[in-house]
């Protein structure tokens, strides 16, 4: 009969795991964790130079967007307005 595991997994836990076992099971999962949290770190940087290169384009966006209501504006004849 498997034990319940609730989720876990369990291919590396066992009962008759000696002390060197854990330790190096410990330093290869500290050294996964130490992997995640550099590539975290990389997505977080990259996250927020594109929402700001983003926001420079629809900073841009909406100048042009004014100048070309502005100027159909003028051409027309409209009065008060922007598209």
């Amino acid at each position: 009969m498997m034990p319940q595991t609730h989720g876990m997994n369990i291919m590396y836990r066992s009962e008759n795991m000696t002390v060197k076992a854990n330790h190096e099971r410990i330093v290869r999962l500290e050294d996964d964790v130490s992997e995640i949290q550099e590539r975290l770190t990389n997505l977080e940087m990259k996250h927020i130079d594109l929402m700001a290169r983003l926001d420079v384009i629809v900073k841009g966006v909406k100048v042009i967007i004014a100048i070309v209501g502005a100027s159909l504006g003028v051409d027309l004849g409209i009065e008060g307005g922007m598209i």
